[in-house]
């Protein structure tokens, strides 16, 4: 059995790693897909697929997670919400459920018929990619909410700079 878990991971924090463990514990393999893989350096969206990606990974080989149960695959947003279903269906490895706390993507997938888990997730409050990102703005406390080989990522690749920059600037992007 095969369980597909969706976000944008911006960026992949403690509460993500919670759900692949959990995932992991009650199917065979997981699917990581990463969502909005088109956008980046955006107030809602700063850091790139391939950052994503390597957060992700870098996170599961640090917690001995056995990477040939994992698929990390990202995905462009698609703006035809009607056929979005179809379209995870072809564009991923088959998936027998997918594990959301979103309501509305849980109400398109059953919609289609796809078997959807509500997942039992780590305290939302705390592990909030919008917080955490507020918080590499403003101090070092952001660190204890992500896996170690996040913050080192995100220290490399100077996000604290990206997200400062991010806010101050008036050049807006076509936002999503």
């Amino acid at each position: 059995m095969r369980g597909l878990m969706m976000g944008r991971f911006q960026p992949f924090h403690l509460g993500h790693l919670e759900l692949v463990k959990q995932i992991l514990k009650e199917c065979d393999e997981v699917i990581i897909a990463i969502t909005s893989s088109q956008f980046n350096y955006l107030e809602k969206d700063p850091f790139t697929a391939g950052e994503r990606i390597e957060m992700i990974h870098n996170s599961l080989l640090d917690e001995k997670i056995d990477l040939s149960k994992c698929f990390l695959v990202s995905l462009e947003n698609q703006f035809n919400i009607a056929t979005w279903a179809s379209y995870l269906k072809s564009a991923l490895p088959d998936f027998d459920k997918v594990y959301s706390g979103n309501d509305y993507v849980s109400m398109l997938l059953a919609d289609s018929g796809i078997s959807v888990v509500n997942p039992s997730l780590l305290n939302r409050g705390i592990y909030n990619a919008t917080k955490i990102r507020s918080m590499i703005i403003s101090d070092d406390s952001w660190k204890e909410l992500v896996p170690n080989a996040v913050s080192e990522i995100l220290v490399k690749i100077n996000a604290k700079n990206r997200l400062e920059v991010i806010s101050k600037s008036d050049t807006k992007p076509t936002e999503h």
